[in-house]
């Protein structure tokens, strides 16, 4: 117990070679996945919406080298869902930490000499408002004197360019090879539908196909397929949606300008 009587509690954030963390709800999520067999089912068990597990779920696979799931046709009534082999060992690996960070945590809580748990644990638990936070390698670094084009590998067919100043490259020591994760406001990304590449000023022209379209009253959220486990929201408005006849299945490119990633680091 702390001095106010309050229990410590431990909050686990898994990470492999340095990709981006996966927390307990989302494990949560998969572990409901898993038992019941249907994402549908799986959002409803942890209180989440079908689009917001979705979300959650595609997210952890940004962020991971493969797939932790996979999805059968059928929509929001039908079809079914599994983990894949990594699902389950991620979801083992995060279980067997877990235990033992909380045995830190009785520590913390029963006042160990020389640490001050508040401070530890208030410097914990960033998060991010951007839509997308997409993790990829440095491919290629070409300087210009004031900025960097930050080339990154997505996966084995899609690239990103990230437009970054000299001094930010510098501080945060980009190198080729490096594992870092691409943030990209889910507002900013423009689509155009078609197989054929657009014309465009946009550094960035990602091929995919809509996975998800889910509408509002005034705007619709597309998640844009890119395979290999990788999606990209888009945030469009309704209209334009309706307009350019976006459908589950359709091919689409995603424009975005360079300037519009940030890069992060671990």
């Amino acid at each position: 117990m702390d001095g106010d009587g309050e229990r410590i509690e431990a909050t686990l954030a898994l990470r492999r070679s340095g990709r981006g963390a996966v927390g307990r709800d989302r494990i949560r999520l998969l572990e409901e996945l898993s038992r019941l067999g249907s994402i549908a089912a799986a959002a409803e068990a942890v209180g989440l919406s079908y689009k917001g597990a979705w979300e959650a779920l595609n997210a952890v696979n940004n962020l991971l080298p493969r797939p932790v799931f996979a999805a059968q046709s059928g929509g929001r009534h039908g079809g079914g869902a599994s983990l894949t082999a990594e699902g389950e060992a991620l979801i083992r690996a995060f279980r067997l930490l877990e235990d033992r960070l909380e045995r830190v945590a009785d520590l913390l809580s029963a006042g160990s000499p020389g640490l001050d748990p508040p401070l530890l644990l208030s410097r914990i638990g960033l998060r991010t408002t951007a839509g997308n936070a997409i993790r990829g390698r440095i491919e290629a670094l070409r300087p210009d004197g004031v900025n960097q084009a930050v080339t990154l590998r997505l996966n084995q067919t899609v690239t990103l360019t990230a437009l970054v100043t000299a001094d930010s490259a510098a501080d945060l020591a980009l190198t080729p090879g490096q594992e870092v994760t691409a943030l990209i406001a889910a507002s900013v990304v423009v689509l155009a539908p078609g197989p054929a590449r657009p014309a465009s000023s946009a550094a960035n022209a990602l091929p995919g196909r809509v996975a998800r379209r889910d509408d509002g009253p005034v705007g619709s959220a597309v998640t844009i397929d890119l395979g290999e486990g990788k999606t990209l929201s888009a945030l469009v408005t309704r209209a334009a949606a309706e307009e350019l006849a976006l459908a589950p299945g359709d091919p689409v490119w995603a424009l975005v300008q360079a300037a519009h990633v940030v890069i992060a680091i671990d």
